[in-house]
């Protein structure tokens, strides 16, 4: 009786194996927040010890937090300076979406938000209590995206042996840069461009000035220590189907569509329907 119980026992050890995870997502957008609290409760659903480092960024989006499943919520108070640029925010950032395509409008913007996103992150590591209580968790693993890299040096200084970074929007040719794949502006669009992956000459120049100016802009910030190479894993919210063909290091990973809800019950929208049965095939993934 006793060896039935051994052997139960060591059957299940491999299946239960959880980790620990720290999800860093800065209240700020919630396409962001929506995206990163996705991953969380795909990870809790999973049976992970999960936990969800807050920094509010946007009082006004506290409790938009993007998280269903998951239970233990860590929030970080805005400092001060970050709510003073909040003030603007809704200006400065409604520029983005109605602005022509612009590198140079678009520096400016996110030269405004890298300052406040510093100063947030420098009340996150300057909170000793707080940084203490992390590092007694023990992680497995940090998750963060890299538009704000604070999250991925708070899992440095935390230890956290392994981590990975995301993005909720395509990928972009400065995280390429640093995490060792090659850019080909002249057949890979970049992310601001407004041209496909068909250009002439005139275009081709103007899709490798961009790439050139982002990375004189952004490039020192990713390569900083190479914390972003050193993450096991970057997933990006590209689908691999619709974006544009790109060589890709086997640790990039694209999880597009992984927001978006689809309740099997419902029935296909006619229009979809129609277009399906029209077709003599139809692959599905």
């Amino acid at each position: 009786m006793m060896l039935c119980w051994v052997i139960l026992l060591v059957l299940t050890l491999g299946s239960n194996e959880a980790y620990k995870f720290l999800v860093h997502s800065p209240i700020f957008g919630y396409s962001h927040t929506n995206f990163m609290g996705v991953i969380a409760d795909t990870l809790t659903e999973a049976g992970h010890d999960v936990t969800v480092l807050m920094p509010v960024m946007d009082g006004k989006q506290e409790n938009m937090t993007g998280v269903k499943l998951t239970r233990r919520i860590i929030k970080v108070p805005p400092d001060p300076r970050v709510q003073e640029w909040m003030k603007y925010e809704s200006v400065m950032l409604s520029e983005v979406w109605t602005m022509q395509t612009s590198v140079f409008k678009l520096m400016k913007v996110m030269q405004n938000m890298t300052a406040s996103f510093v100063a947030q992150c420098e009340a996150v590591i300057n909170d000793d209590r707080l940084m203490k209580q992390l590092a007694e968790e023990k992680f497995d693993v940090g998750i963060s995206e890299t538009f704000d890299m604070c999250g991925l040096g708070i899992f440095e200084a935390l230890k956290i042996p392994s981590s990975i970074a995301t993005f909720s929007g395509v990928h972009m040719d400065v995280v390429s840069k640093s995490i060792g794949e090659p850019i080909i502006p002249s057949y890979v669009p970049g992310t601001v461009v407004t041209t496909g992956d068909r250009m002439n000459f005139i275009e081709r120049l103007t899709n490798a000035a961009h790439a050139v100016i982002g990375q004189f802009f952004f490039g020192s910030t990713f390569a900083k220590e190479e914390i972003l190479a050193d993450a096991s894993y970057v997933f990006t919210n590209s689908n691999p189907y619709l974006d544009y063909p790109r060589p890709m290091l086997h640790k990039t990973v694209p999880i597009g569509g992984i927001t978006v809800h689809i309740d099997p019950k419902k029935n296909i929208l006619p229009k979809v329907r129609n277009l399906v049965n029209s077709r003599e095939f139809f692959l599905s993934r």
